[in-house]
């Protein structure tokens, strides 16, 4: 299963920043914007999965052309494919 959110790429001193704006504090980091989005590739499927085991509903997906971008900052999508299981229990 497979979910698109945005993230917010910006550049922090040396680091790059991936942020999700539907997820606060869900961000990853890395030396360079590669890094940055598979960081918050890992911890996008992260938040997640502990949204749905705690039962919660995801968050709507904002739409890129509706964020609010500061200068020099960078809005992609993002697909966070969740792993396979066997019991998907929280799809109901």
């Amino acid at each position: 299963m497979a979910f698109d959110y945005p993230v917010i790429l910006s550049k922090r001193g040396e680091r790059f920043l991936a942020s999700f704006p539907d997820f606060p504090g869900c961000y990853g980091e890395g030396s360079d914007r590669l890094d940055a989005m598979e960081d918050a590739r890992t911890e996008g499927v992260n938040c997640i999965l502990q949204e749905l085991e705690e039962g919660n509903p995801l968050p709507p997906r904002s739409l890129l052309d509706e964020l609010c971008l500061r200068e020099g900052e960078e809005a992609v999508m993002l697909t966070l494919t969740l792993p396979r299981e066997e019991n998907w229990s929280w799809l109901g």
